[in-house]
């Protein structure tokens, strides 16, 4: 198991990879330090392709991530973090209308917690689905970082 922190424009964050595939993504928190099992692996060759394609994302060059296994969680889970790869670069999409797309017109909810845990946001653009009205909410790494991203994606997607 191993770990790495890579500097991006929205601060440091931390990367986590179990068995050769990418496990995690964690965005700061303010005034939280990163906690790591003792059993982690500080590895940054680990990481080449991942942190290459996340500098060339924040750089505009990169629109699309390698594809990689569906993190571990329920089917609707899967099917919710299926949906958001198919949201394109620069779009956005309301949590009704993720929902929709994974089969579960009525699960807007569920498709928001499905969201909340999403453990690698970011290749998995949770940040791309907005509330209904348009209005920025929810997201893990703060709001901030989602107005961020977004931006950078409407910036680079014309």
């Amino acid at each position: 198991m191993y770990y790495t922190f890579l500097n991006t424009p929205v601060g440091e964050i931390l990367l986590t990879k179990k068995q050769n595939i990418l496990h995690t993504i964690c965005f700061p928190k303010k005034n939280k330090q990163f906690i790591l099992d003792s059993l982690w692996e500080k590895n940054n060759d680990e990481f080449s392709r991942e942190i290459k394609e996340i500098i060339d994302y924040f750089s505009g060059r990169l629109k699309k991530f390698s594809k990689i296994p569906l993190p571990k969680g329920t089917d609707f889970q899967q099917k919710i973090w299926k949906a958001l790869l198919d949201i394109p670069y620069g779009a956005t999409m309301s949590y009704q209308e993720i929902a929709k797309a994974a089969g579960s017109p009525k699960g807007a909810r569920a498709a928001g917690n499905a969201l909340n845990i999403n453990p690698i946001p970011i290749i998995i653009p949770c940040h791309r689905v907005i509330g209904k009205n348009g209005s920025l909410t929810g997201f893990g790494g703060g709001l901030n970082v989602k107005k961020y991203l977004l931006d950078l994606e409407q910036k680079f997607s014309k």
